[in-house]
């Protein structure tokens, strides 16, 4: 019954963003215009609750907000986020994972623990005894478990969904999503950007789309904001043959602090090196 409630509550509250009923607010993008609610967006977002009180900043007009900076595409999907708390291509089972947890991606490299997180998995060695061929913990190659034969192995525990319909070009889409979420102040769009960020990395690292996405995740946000460049430095770390693609060299090189994350991660974790100490905010 209870999740009946919330279900109906949530309907109800989309279907206000469809209608545009009872709307006290608008804005517009492009050839976009959207009738929204002050209660709903206001409250995720200190900037549009900013520019409806003092409407003196250049996006705010009589009677609305304009975003002509925007791309109309990112705003359509901002608006389903107030509404929704998720946008299209929308992951499945969401709610299983904590998001304030997505700056750190569960694709990672554990040499000292004498396996890694290469998936899909197929046994070279018998019980893959080369620790070049070990796997996560969560799964052992022995005759009992696998036969010795696996093949296409995939951690269901390590590796989190995608959306069915998932492809590279989304990795600019979440970094374009996370941009206008750190510009407009919308905490719970910059932890799910994040979290979509991470989950196509790890699906898509060995892409041409992903040197286009980190660039853009690195152009678009200062150098202070570690969200999408933790995962950046981290599925460079977890794919180190990177290194050799000529977009991904260009891109270290013209980025020299994301160059250092990952060669001080690599000696931290390869060479001993104590971690960083972190300074005092």
């Amino acid at each position: 019954m209870a999740d009946w409630a919330r279900k109906e509550f949530r309907s109800r509250i989309k279907a206000l963003s469809l209608s545009g009923e009872y709307s006290d607010l608008i804005i517009t993008c492009g050839p976009d215009t959207y009738k929204v609610h002050k209660a709903i967006v206001c409250s995720q977002s200190s900037f549009f609750s900013k520019a409806e009180k003092f409407p003196v900043c250049k996006e705010a007009t009589e009677g609305g907000i304009h975003l002509p900076e925007d791309d109309p595409q990112a705003v359509k999907l901002l608006i389903q986020f107030f509404y929704e708390s998720e946008y299209d291509p929308q992951i499945p089972s969401l709610d299983r994972y904590d998001l304030n947890e997505a700056g750190k991606p569960k694709l990672t490299v554990l040499r000292r623990h004498d396996y890694h997180y290469s998936f899909p998995h197929t046994c070279c060695k018998p019980h893959c005894l080369d620790s070049g061929y070990k796997v996560c913990h969560h799964h052992h190659c022995t005759p009992t478990s696998c036969g010795d034969k696996c093949v296409n192995f995939v951690c269901k525990v390590c590796t989190r969904p995608l959306p069915p319909d998932s492809d590279a070009d989304q990795l600019l889409l979440h970094a374009m999503m996370y941009e206008l979420a750190d510009k407009y102040d919308v905490t719970g769009l910059r932890y799910l950007a994040q979290e979509k960020f991470s989950r196509s990395c790890a699906a898509f690292w060995d892409t041409e789309q992903f040197a286009i996405a980190a660039e853009h995740a690195l152009i678009s946000t200062p150098e202070s904001d570690t969200g999408l460049r933790k995962v950046l430095c981290q599925t460079i770390r977890s794919h180190i043959k990177l290194l050799n693609v000529p977009s991904i060299v260009t891109l270290l090189h013209k980025h020299p602090d994301l160059m250092y994350s990952v060669l001080r991660k690599q000696a931290e974790e390869l060479g001993g090196l104590e971690p960083k100490a972190k300074t005092a905010s």
